[in-house]
């Protein structure tokens, strides 16, 4: 950043100089600032068209657009998705990572909580799901989380693990497959205090999720 700035003031200093501007484009690229070095090597090439390396900051000035181009889609994931069992989620992008947030309450993809002389009851914990992604093209792959909750007197442990998926840009559409457990909860009712008498894990099994932008 601090030589990009040199290098600005010496094309103000001297805008007929084209080396400025060549390396001004060269920092500003490194720095991801795309529109601005392409700016600076158009006018490298305007000060000096017959240069030998002429045709490869062309190449450049291409390949600096394709970039621009990748930065703003993956830019636009940001905002609200539609996902497990319609749930909200939460996209944040911070460079080419991505973070998927949900807080919602557990469902029968996560446990099953019965009561003695009653059966199946809901379970009205909080939890927090992130899938904390890195973006490689149209993959992406990382780790997902959620915390441990109770479901009436059993303590249901948090879970997680690895994720990889695709991003598919023209459906505003995100695929992720991972591995998620699932759980059986038994609560006594008892005169003094109910208590759990079971809680075992009834399953283990990979998914296949999609996730939708709203795009209102």
């Amino acid at each position: 950043a601090g030589a990009a700035e040199q290098f600005a003031k010496a094309t103000q200093i001297a805008p007929e100089l084209s080396a400025a501007w060549y390396n001004l484009g060269s920092v500003q690229a490194k720095l991801g600032r795309y529109k601005e070095a392409m700016n600076s090597y158009q006018h490298y090439l305007e000060l000096n068209p017959k240069a030998e390396d002429a045709p490869k900051i062309r190449d450049e000035i291409i390949k600096l657009e394709y970039r621009m181009e990748q930065t703003d889609k993956v830019a636009s994931l940001a905002g609200k998705w539609i996902g497990h069992n319609g749930w909200s989620y939460t996209l944040e992008m911070t460079g080419n990572r991505l973070k998927l947030t949900t807080e919602r309450h557990p469902d029968d993809d996560d446990v099953i909580s019965t009561y003695t002389l009653v059966g199946k009851v809901p379970v009205s914990a909080q939890l927090i799901e992130t899938f904390d992604l890195a973006i490689s093209g149209l993959d992406v792959t990382g780790k997902w989380s959620r915390n441990g909750f109770q479901a009436d007197k059993c303590t249901i442990p948090p879970d997680g693990g690895d994720v990889a998926g695709e991003i598919f840009y023209d459906q505003n559409k995100i695929v992720l497959r991972y591995t998620r457990a699932k759980y059986a909860a038994a609560t006594q009712v008892n005169v003094f205090d109910d208590f759990c008498i079971n809680l075992k894990l009834t399953d283990r099994k990979s998914v296949e999720e999609s996730f939708t932008k709203q795009t209102k």
